[in-house]
């Protein structure tokens, strides 16, 4: 049976259990967003909440829960229409109900399909879970995906807040699941918010951060809190780009302080040679070899072709 075929009846807000047994973002605040509030006050409850009909004539919700909140708290009102489930109903036919509605809704985030997945557990075998909704969920299809899932719901809540809203890919999630500590993990994906870092950020700040507090035989999280870096992160001036500069330049410092010192000495002596503006020197990543490279921007073709034999004839007398 499927929602739109299902009877829909009058059902007073007194007899539904707002628990969130079935609800993929249980994690999120009860209360309603402005935006949300102000969009059901102006057109009201467009698509009727899904509940499941209980013993003692109750009602669980499937689908809906802020939309029969906003009805509770805001809407003046004893009864909501709803489209209901009788309780027989098989368990596989609610969990394609729930699933199918957030899905028309938004793509699921990866804490949502973690939710999804450990609801299925309830009822459902590793074994039939696999072959019925990980490939639907476009997850791996073997039973370590359903562990992978269910560990990150063991997680904080603001590691939860931040894979659900997207800012916590994949695959960072899989390298922060990995480190033995909670609140090296709390401390990191902190970091991550406070400094509004995208992904690649994330990466590279991730491994710079995991190898130095090894290095010192620290836990992240201690290291965190060293004076340097706290002075850089609650620094009452500069803006968080350059917050993340300043970071970033301190790590690598602490990370390959040879490397540091010998920018800045190669950097003093470009700085000697008092190049034209269109010219620039640069030296191999990490110093690997001894080639500088001479860089010349010309403002066209023509000028480049002009001046070139007179380098080819330089280079040629240098030789």
């Amino acid at each position: 049976m499927f929602a739109t075929s299902l009877p829909c009846r009058s059902i007073p807000l007194c007899t539904i259990s707002y628990s969130r047994d079935w609800s993929l973002h249980p994690w999120e605040s009860p209360f309603i967003s402005d935006d949300l509030l102000q969009s059901f006050s102006q057109i009201g409850i467009l698509h009727k909440p899904i509940l499941l009909a209980k013993e003692n004539g109750c009602f669980d919700i499937l689908c809906g829960f802020k939309r029969l909140q906003f009805a509770l708290s805001n809407a003046q009102v004893e009864n909501v229409d709803c489209l209901i489930y009788s309780k027989d109903t098989k368990p596989k036919t609610l969990l394609d109900t729930i699933l199918t509605d957030q899905s028309l809704s938004h793509p699921l985030s990866l804490a949502e399909k973690a939710r999804f997945v450990d609801i299925c557990t309830h009822f459902l075998s590793h074994e039939d879970i696999v072959s019925i909704y990980l490939e639907r969920l476009q997850l791996k299809k073997n039973s370590s995906t359903i562990i992978e899932l269910k560990n990150i719901l063991q997680q904080d809540h603001i590691i939860i807040s931040e894979i659900h809203a997207g800012r916590l890919q994949e695959k960072m999630v899989a390298e922060l699941l990995r480190l033995a500590e909670n609140p090296d993990r709390i401390a990191l994906v902190q970091l991550f918010r406070a400094l509004g870092m995208g992904d690649s950020k994330q990466k590279r700040f991730f491994t710079l951060i995991r190898d130095l507090a090894f290095r010192q035989d620290s836990t992240i999280s201690a290291y965190l809190k060293t004076p340097a870096i706290d002075e850089i992160l609650e620094h009452p001036v500069i803006n968080v780009p350059q917050k993340i500069q300043h970071l970033n330049k301190y790590l690598q410092h602490q990370f390959c302080p040879m490397s540091s010192k010998a920018d800045k000495d190669f950097a003093r002596r470009v700085q000697e040679l008092q190049l034209p503006s269109q010219c620039a020197i640069s030296h191999s990543p990490s110093f690997e070899k001894d080639d500088i490279t001479l860089s010349i921007t010309f403002e066209n073709f023509t000028d480049c072709a002009r001046i070139v034999p007179k380098i080819s004839n330089l280079l040629l007398i240098n030789s």
